[in-house]
């Protein structure tokens, strides 16, 4: 079994993840990792079987710490050949405390990067610093991947699709960037290990020389000046290459000479064919790292998201992504939690709001995050309810649902028993707790108590006036006034152009008692029997300027003609 993911497994158990959450897919990447030998030595391949007897000679004079954090600055070559010295040698360097993670948690990486001799541009510091950091240097996911030609922390998609993960042979990159092969001795430049490679499993059967292809590129820039001048030196290159054999070929054919033209070869002018994540070399120098939490001291080698599983065109969704405990929670307020393996549909434009009854006694006003649930559960009643976590014990009356890095079920984050809003505009005498009541449609939120207060105010300016439903009482929720309750208007229909007199005669009496509507529309007026009553009060306010309650009047005819539906609701005949 493979090491590395045996380890992937252990440290998945123990996270809050079960059923949303696999450790890796059925498939081997085959990279670098996958094609180094079994080897139970030490990278140095020295161990230590006495006790020194001879020091370092003036290095024993330095502390011993200034030594650890010297000597981790060296290249790995160095570092390795003065591990070699003697046993006081390899006790000091296996007692840094950078090397000692990496050979604990990342041994490949060290073994991958001395077996195709990078190290001379690698120190131990360095592959320190990015075994302790978790995110792709390209795109923010997690990054389960070490580049090791430019000591890069990455994805599988970006090493995979991005050109400059892909490593060159010195005769591409000649060509392809229009540099010599002196430049390329002093780029980042490695030597592969005969293998299998890509998931595709292409065999390698050559020490392939390699460069790194950005490295390359901008060396390429530097030479020449600008990215345009070497685009237009490597096709001028490739024009006189193509030139020289059009002329040798018409040369050679002139002369007779076929076996010659069939000797000389068309000069290569195109990029070899790149088949992304089957391309071999783009995991010869790829090998898999894990994260390691500077805070906890334990590696997260990553997971992958259940709900991703079966997508494998673009992000968000794509079965190759790996997280962490920390990402993976705000990969589902992205795209939703996942039921029976797949991604809900999620309410992701803002919080929502409920009100419950527990016990048929203590109401509960609930906040949910969005990209919790499922829009179509939330909208049904029994279904949320079995899906909201157990509620807190305790006399409180508002909780906040919420998920965090630490556990990404939906969990109540805080409750608290606070004082909440009410209409404070009590006149009648008359209160009905809701209880009591049979409610045909849902209760207006608490966030509406300002617009219930308000309307309830312009009641008690109209009442016995006749121009809208008669005011019966105030609604309460355990002594707290929540609403109102105004008389059922049967038989009713909204306004039509037609009844411009009888709404015109309604809005007058209000202007007379020196009110402006403030929200006139066609649905606003109940038509019954010839006469219009006014409804939806919450905007109007008392006005004492003749102009505008007189511009009111003169919309009102454009109003009763509108067809946008503005302000609309289904006209019922039996509605409130």
């Amino acid at each position: 079994m493979n090491p590395g993911k045996q380890t992937e497994e252990e440290t998945l158990g123990k996270l809050p993840l079960e059923g949303l959450t696999y450790p890796c897919p059925r498939l081997s990447d085959f990279s670098l990792d996958d094609n180094l030998r079994p080897s139970g030595c030490s990278p140095g391949n020295v161990y230590i079987h006495k006790l020194p007897k001879v020091d370092l000679s003036t290095l024993g004079v330095i502390p011993l710490e200034l030594l650890q954090g010297v000597l981790s600055q060296l290249d790995l070559c160095t570092l390795m050949g003065f591990r070699r010295v003697n046993r006081r040698a390899i006790e000091v360097v296996e007692s840094i405390p950078q090397y000692k993670a990496i050979t604990k948690y990342a041994r490949n990486v060290l073994r991958g990067i001395l077996s195709i001799q990078l190290g001379q541009w690698i120190s131990c510091e360095t592959v320190y610093e990015k075994l302790c950091t978790a995110e792709c240097e390209e795109c923010g996911d997690f990054g389960g991947y070490f580049y090791i030609l430019t000591c890069k922390r990455v994805c599988f998609l970006c090493f995979s699709e991005e050109d400059k993960y892909l490593p060159l042979r010195h005769g591409h990159a000649i060509r392809k960037f229009g540099v010599n092969r002196s430049v390329l001795k002093t780029l980042p430049c490695m030597r592969s290990i005969p293998g299998t490679y890509s998931p595709n499993e292409k065999k390698s059967n050559e020490r392939l020389t390699l460069v790194d292809s950005e490295s390359v590129y901008r060396a390429g820039i530097t030479i020449h000046g600008s990215i345009s001048s070497m685009e237009q030196y490597v096709l001028d290159r490739s024009a006189q290459k193509l030139q020289d054999f059009d002329r040798r070929t018409s040369q050679a054919m002139a002369e007779g000479s076929g076996t010659i033209t069939r000797r000389l070869r068309r000069p290569r002018t195109e990029d070899p064919f790149d088949s992304r994540s089957g391309n071999p070399m783009r995991f010869m120098a790829v090998v898999r790292m894990p994260w390691l939490n500077r805070e906890s001291h334990k590696p997260e080698w990553g997971f992958h998201c259940i709900g991703c599983q079966k997508f494998h065109r673009s992000r968000p969704l794509h079965f190759r992504r790996k997280f962490t405990v920390a990402s993976f929670g705000e990969h589902l307020r992205q795209c939703g939690n996942v039921r029976n393996g797949k991604h809900c549909r999620v309410d992701s434009e803002g919080q929502s709001e409920f009100r419950i009854l527990v016990d048929r006694k203590f109401i509960k006003y609930l906040t949910i995050d969005p990209g919790l649930y499922d829009v179509s559960d939330m909208c049904f009643a029994p279904t949320l309810i079995s899906m909201l976590p157990p509620l807190p014990p305790g006399d409180w009356n508002k909780g906040h649902i919420s998920h965090d890095t630490s556990n990404v079920h939906p969990h109540f984050t805080r409750i608290a028993k606070l004082p909440l809003p009410a209409v404070t505009k009590v006149s009648h005498p008359l209160q009905i707790d809701y209880l009591e009541l049979r409610m045909g449609q849902k209760l207006r939120s608490n966030w509406e108590i300002p617009r219930l207060d308000a309307e309830t105010r312009v009641y008690q300016w109209i009442e016995n006036i006749q121009i809208g439903p008669k005011f019966l009482g105030h609604l309460s929720e355990r002594g707290r006034v929540i609403g109102f309750i105004i008389e059922r208007i049967n038989d009713c229909r909204h306004a039509t152009p037609e009844d411009l007199s009888p709404c015109q005669q309604a809005l007058s009496r209000l202007h007379e008692l020196g009110i402006k509507h403030g929200d006139l529309n066609k649905h606003n007026f109940l038509i019954r029997n010839g006469k219009a009553t006014l409804i939806d009060f919450e905007n109007s306010t008392r006005c004492n300027d003749a102009k505008a309650l007189e511009e009111e009047s003169r919309t009102l005819q454009d109003e009763l003609r509108d067809t946008t539906g503005r302000g609309g609701r289904t006209a019922e005949s039996d509605a409130a």
